[in-house]
């Protein structure tokens, strides 16, 4: 059986209505999918791990999530000069402060290597929808397909309940009654991403989904679909900051002004933007390194320790031998790791967008390897985090991503799992 390609894989993603089981790219001139050009993303497979390695990713994950939300009070609270020198752009920095909801979601991607003992969590993903459907639905289908148990039977049920609670507090941070909330659900128009968000959309009553390029400001009084003219009062998009900021019109002219005014006088609310986008540099790693562990609270202290790895700024903080990459990365673009002062491994895409930021370096990490058709592949878990509502994170659903080569990046594979 052809786990890259076959009819009945073919027939399963597309029951489960995932239009992104395999990745095309886009021609940059008709904006069209070049289809003859699909590669695989989803394997028909099904990696059966243990039910204990599953609880204990949660856990792990779960005490990680309360560091970070330390790290966000402290981010929040340092000046401009700190926020600059952690990567932050200046255009950002007004909104990482002011934002005061605190951040809804995030997905921790981790080295967790069983067989050396190694667990540590590489970096944080609060402000992306990529490996969420896989994570939270996706594994249970292909588990059941297979005749394995669901590695996680209440991850839907999780989300369900948090993003509700998340979009509750929005209205009360807007001081409207939620059932006079417009609520939309928006991003850029590729499989993926919207097909990410209109599977997301479901999960709360009465709300909206369009593209983002359907987004308009009126007069700086407020969001509203052009398509319909309705006015956005609570907005979940998909769009980093770090790409809203450089944003312009038809004339050329800056957005940005515009949509952060009518965020931080509350004309509108955006989950998980702000306060996501202040978890989201590589660099917050190597602020809390810089912190050190008797800035923490004993039990923060101890998970600091056992799960993260030692980051900083500066290369020779760690030594000869370290993993590479651009603080606003993502992706895996731009990341190279050094062993005993040599590249041995490099990311297969290197924009220049990417490379030409600022780094952020970390000590090397072996990560664990899954045999898959007979094929040895780099393994990284991924394990999302949801806000409670009580500004406390709580494990939902995880997933494995699994590549050829060392790095994994935007062609690395989804390989389901089971128990």
């Amino acid at each position: 059986m052809n786990i890259f390609d076959c009819p009945q894989r073919d027939r399963l993603f597309r029951s489960m209505k995932m239009g992104w089981y395999n990745v095309c790219p886009i021609d940059e001139t008709t904006g069209m999918l070049l289809t003859e050009q699909a590669s695989p993303y989803a394997l028909y497979h099904c990696q059966q791990v243990s039910p204990q390695t599953i609880r204990e990713i949660k856990q792990a994950s779960e005490a990680v999530g309360s560091v970070l939300m330390q790290a966000w009070s402290v981010i929040r609270n340092l000046d401009e000069e700190a926020l600059l020198y952690y990567g932050f752009p200046q255009e950002s920095i007004r909104l990482v402060k002011y934002d005061a909801l605190a951040p809804f979601c995030m997905r921790l991607d981790w080295c967790w290597n069983e067989q050396t003992g190694v667990k540590k969590v590489v970096e944080t993903n609060p402000q992306t929808p990529s490996f969420w459907f896989e994570c939270t639905v996706g594994n249970h289908r292909v588990a059941e397909h297979f005749g394995l148990r669901s590695p996680d039977v209440n991850a839907h049920d999780t989300l369900q309940f948090t993003l509700n609670q998340h979009i509750k507090r929005a209205a009360v941070f807007l001081d409207k009654p939620l059932e006079e909330c417009e609520v939309v659900f928006t991003t850029l128009n590729n499989a993926e991403d919207l097909g990410t968000m209109q599977w997301l959309s479901g999960y709360v009553h009465r709300s909206t989904i369009m593209p983002l390029e359907y987004l308009r400001i009126q007069d700086g009084k407020c969001l509203f679909d052009q398509r319909t003219g309705k006015p956005v009062d609570i907005l979940f998009m998909w769009y980093p900051v770090e790409w809203a900021i450089h944003d312009t019109d038809e004339n050329g002219e800056i957005l940005w002004p515009a949509l952060e005014k009518l965020i931080l006088q509350i004309k509108v609310v955006i989950v998980n933007f702000g306060s996501a986008f202040a978890l989201q540099p590589k660099s917050v790693f190597a602020l809390i390194s810089d912190l050190g562990l008797n800035f923490f609270c004993g039990k923060d202290a101890e998970t600091i320790f056992e799960y993260f790895p030692k980051t900083s700024l500066n290369a020779n903080d760690i030594g000869d031998s370290y993993f590479a990459k651009p603080i606003l990365g993502r992706e895996g673009e731009g990341g190279f790791a050094v062993n005993s002062g040599k590249i041995v491994a490099k990311s297969s895409s290197n924009n220049l967008w990417y490379t030409e930021q600022t780094y952020v370096y970390q000590e090397l990490l072996e990560f664990p390897k899954v045999e898959i058709v007979g094929e040895p592949m780099t393994t990284v878990w991924g394990a999302w985090l949801y806000n409670n509502g009580y500004d406390k994170f709580v494990a939902g659903g995880l997933g494995m991503r699994v590549s050829e080569g060392e790095i994994t990046d935007n062609i690395a594979y989804w390989c389901p799992v089971g128990c």
